[in-house]
């Protein structure tokens, strides 16, 4: 999702042109000679300091070039002369959010919207920042808009298109793409989109041509690569990896999110073919770059861990039900929960290749629903009962969001991995909910961690010893759930055990969830359902156990996780809420 930047241009007499500066920039940027323009127009504005148009003409010339620093400076004095030019203001937010600096875009076209709010490029632009910064709702609006504004749109079609994807609407997203694609054939961001349908819905060979058709236009393409890499293993030679290290030691110049996804493809590739210190080192770039666009909080993180399992663990000594057994329900959801990378997308492929269960994807619908409740545990036991109630009213409108979305079964998988947060809340919400805790080694499950490109979310994936601690408040959660809440309650599934005896492991989920056995959950690599995880290309293959002990290729780099995964005794950690 790219917002689009436009130039100002300038017009002059025929007797001016041969020998104003200004006139010989814009000419020169719109032959796409962007070097000769930025001179050209740093001589007019040496000459007519101010001079709008031209402060202007440099400014898209150096933000062509990559020059961001230069870009800036020209931005900002064309907005000091002149605070009524939409296109700057706009183009400003272009910089910004190639720098990653999502908030200040949204900012520099909210301004252009104030002078303009109809103007079709700086609804696109905001709606695809306000869908990258997680506000999808309000993105698709703003797309929407444009796109009605101007229906030969080309970039408003595809930044809705990808929004779409986004919020699970397949159907709409290939419209959207399609027609942004009749618009304008040559259109790498939109091939992208289009190539990632085709992955989730597992047809891989024609997402590798897509892909491959962007990277042709647009040789540096990270994002493309990326994408190639989840669902096509490196070959040594292959034509498109000389691509990628082409593109790979040209990363310097390009944005921060692009110099993100270039070092993961190359890790990849690096891995695949054995490589693994070279392969260690851009998984550290990678990750390095990562950080500083997405901090991570730490201290934050412990603060509202402790005050869920407190806020929890009250709630359930004061509510009765809380001990009873599940209720039998005719909507049942099946939270599986662990780890991102422990076995969760494997696990729900496996429950909804079931023709009674059918798998909702990662939805964040639990933790929203959550935030409409005090952190705080209540004083007074009538505050804590009409608090439970609350609680119950979230589960009905958790259901009623979720089987609107997904009729005809009784039993949805949430495959959200961060619900081991919630569970003892959840279980308040929604007593007939199901529980699937997946564990897996804890190095695997880290380093793999480490390993992926998470777009949103899971900053701390970013730091071995911020890892290695928030794996350790995972542990602590899920012996605190085990404590408080009534035996049973949880079904933990250990992923090796799973790869090792799938039919066992399958049968006792089952059982667990209330269904009886069925064949197809043997043949869930063959479950067409679209998949938007970074295991989408592993839950397409029959069970396989490549992925057990990948750590040990990469030991030597791992001293933060070695040494903060040892066994700690229950002992160490600090106290459970008290119980009733």
């Amino acid at each position: 999702m790219r917002p689009r930047s436009k130039s100002s241009r300038s017009s002059t007499t025929s007797a001016e042109s041969a020998i104003d500066p200004r006139e010989a920039a814009a000419r020169f940027y719109g032959a796409g000679r962007y070097l000769d323009a930025l001179k050209a127009a740093s001589i007019a504005v040496r000459a007519q300091p101010r001079d709008a148009a031209a402060w202007h003409l440099g400014a898209g010339a150096a933000l062509a070039l990559g020059l961001t620093t230069d870009a800036e400076k020209f931005f900002n004095v064309t907005i000091s002369l002149d605070p009524g030019c939409v296109q700057a203001h706009s183009n400003l937010g272009i910089l910004n959010f190639r720098r990653g600096t999502l908030d200040a875009a949204a900012r520099c076209f909210e301004r252009a919207l104030a002078i303009a709010p109809d103007d079709p490029g700086a609804l696109s632009n905001l709606g695809a920042v306000l869908a990258a910064l997680g506000r999808t709702d309000d993105g698709e609006v703003l797309l929407r808009r444009a796109a009605k504004l101007d229906p030969g749109n080309a970039d408003a079609a595809s930044n809705l298109g990808q929004t779409l994807i986004v919020k699970g609407l397949v159907d709409e997203a290939l419209t959207e793409l399609d027609r942004a694609l009749a618009l304008r054939p040559r259109f790498p961001e939109a091939l992208v989109s289009r190539g990632q349908l085709a992955m989730e819905a597992g047809e891989h060979e024609r997402a590798i041509e897509l892909f491959d058709a962007a990277i042709a236009m647009q040789p540096d393409y990270a994002e493309a690569y990326q994408n190639r890499t989840l669902i096509a293993r490196a070959e040594r030679g292959a034509p498109w990896i000389a691509r990628l290290e082409a593109a790979y030691a040209r990363r310097a110049r390009l944005r921060p999110q692009s110099v993100v996804a270039l070092n993961f493809a190359m890790a990849k590739v690096r891995e695949e073919l054995g490589e693994y210190d070279a392969a260690f080192a851009a998984y550290a770039e990678g990750n390095r770059h990562r950080l500083a666009l997405h901090p991570f909080d730490d201290a934050g993180e412990e603060r509202l861990d402790a005050a869920v399992r407190t806020l929890a663990s009250e709630l359930i000594a004061a509510d009765v039900a809380g001990a009873a057994p599940m209720e039998a329900a005719a909507r049942v959801p099946i939270f599986v929960v662990g780890m991102p990378r422990s076995g969760t997308s494997l696990i729900e492929q496996v429950l909804a290749s079931h023709p009674e269960i059918t798998g909702a994807g990662e939805l964040r619908l639990v933790s929203d629903l959550l935030t409409r409740i005090p952190a705080a545990v209540p004083a007074e036991a009538a505050e804590r009962a009409v608090l439970l109630e609350r609680l119950r009213a979230l589960g009905s409108e958790y259901c009623g969001r979720v089987w609107a979305a997904n009729p005809g079964h009784r039993f949805v998988v949430d495959k959200m991995p961060g619900n081991y947060r919630y569970v003892g809340l959840i279980s308040l919400m929604l007593p007939q909910a199901r529980f699937i805790h997946v564990r897996r080694d804890p190095l695997d499950t880290c380093f793999s961690c480490f390993a992926t490109p998470f777009t949103t979310g899971h900053d701390y994936a970013s730091d071995l010893d911020a890892l290695a601690r928030q794996y350790r408040r995972y542990e602590r959660f899920m012996r605190h759930w085990s404590a408080v809440l009534p035996a049973g309650r949880v079904l933990e599934v250990r992923y090796e055990e799973l790869v090792a005896d799938l039919e066992g492991q399958a049968r006792r989920m089952l059982d667990y969830v209330g269904v009886p056995w069925d064949e197809s959950c043997l043949g869930f690599h063959r479950t067409a359902r679209p998949v938007r995880t970074a295991s989408l290309g592993q839950v397409r293959r029959p069970i396989y156990s490549g992925s057990i002990a990948r750590w040990k290729r990469f030991e030597r780099h791992l001293g933060p996780l070695l040494s903060l995964l040892e066994p700690t005794p229950a002992a160490a950690d600090p106290p459970l809420a008290a119980v009733g």
